[in-house]
């Protein structure tokens, strides 16, 4: 029996772009610390990297908390917020 040939299909699929719209951003929220990593540890969404670039906080940093509709509250880092705030799509 002879050996069938495999069909495929392709496409080149441009990237996207993801955006998301801020209702309101504190750039000075809370510092990050051991008490904070504590107390988030036992919750769902721990709080311990920026929501958008993934930056992980370190003790002692600044973290911003903003509101993104459909989202909710998310701690950003100090680079996004600036980036958020300024209006900065990139």
């Amino acid at each position: 029996m002879a050996k069938k040939k495999r069909l495929t299909l392709s496409k080149r699929v441009p990237a996207r772009t993801k955006t998301l719209t801020a209702l309101w951003c504190t750039p000075a929220f809370c510092e990050m610390n051991k008490r904070f990593r504590d107390i988030r540890a036992r919750s769902r969404n721990p709080m311990d990297k920026c929501y958008w670039c993934g930056h992980p906080f370190e003790n002692g940093e600044m973290m911003a908390l903003a509101c993104f509709e459909k989202k909710g509250n998310k701690v950003l880092c100090q680079g996004c917020a600036k980036k958020l705030l300024r209006g900065d799509p990139e």
